[in-house]
Parts: C-alpha cells; sequence; structure tokens
C-alpha cells in the first residue's frame, strides 16, 4: 500500500539535501555562525550574550532537522512535528 507521508517524506528529503549541498547555502550558514559568534564575542551585555547564544543554537537545530530529514530520518522527522 502507498503511505502518502512516505512519498511526501521522500520527496522533501531529495529537496532538503539539493539545498543542504548548494554551495551557498553552506556558506550562508557559515557566515551567519561567523557573525553570530563575532557579536558574542564582543558583546559585554549578559542578557545579550545568551540572546546571541540561543540564536546559534537555533541555527544548529536548523541544520540538525535539514540533515535528519535529507537523510529521510522518519523517526527524527515525525519527532519534529
Amino acid at each position: 500500500m502507498h503511505d502518502p507521508l512516505d512519498a511526501e517524506l521522500k520527496a522533501r528529503a531529495v529537496r532538503v539535501g539539493l539545498m543542504i549541498d548548494d554551495p551557498d547555502i553552506q556558506a550562508a550558514f557559515a557566515e551567519m555562525e561567523a557573525d553570530i559568534v563575532a557579536e558574542w564575542k564582543a558583546c559585554h551585555d549578559e542578557r545579550e550574550r545568551q540572546m546571541l547564544w540561543l540564536a546559534i543554537r537555533g541555527l544548529e537545530k536548523l541544520q540538525t532537522w535539514m540533515r535528519s530529514a535529507a537523510s529521510y530520518d522518519l523517526t527524527a522527522i515525525r519527532r519534529m512535528k
């Protein structure tokens, strides 16, 4: 039997995989992380430093989600819904 969710997730895996492999996307993630880290290092306000750290964690979570989606990790994808 054909599972529409399964087909949708396979199609998503292909699309996200293409994005992850795109050099421009890779460069964007690297530049964003470098910018946030530079701001964090220069910042002296504890609250702002916390927000910048949370931004880094958010970026890492996005990259983890994208790798899971691209690898067709159904368990991880379903858990994130």
